[in-house]
């Protein structure tokens, strides 16, 4: 895995979404099991988008 170039994205409130809504506290409990060091969470959360958009 390379944090150094992820960053996390969503289409939350998912208003296009057809059929049962996704439960977002259950996206981001699969985010932890994925990627359990939180330095590495911080990078794909924080850190990568705010390089990649400038803020």
């Amino acid at each position: 895995m390379r944090p150094d170039r992820l960053l996390c994205a969503s289409d939350w409130p998912h208003v296009s979404f057809k059929g049962l809504m996704p439960d977002t506290a259950d996206l981001l409990d699969q985010l932890l099991h994925w990627v359990p060091d939180e330095q590495q969470r911080k990078r794909i959360l924080v850190d990568n988008p705010a390089a990649l958009y400038g803020f």
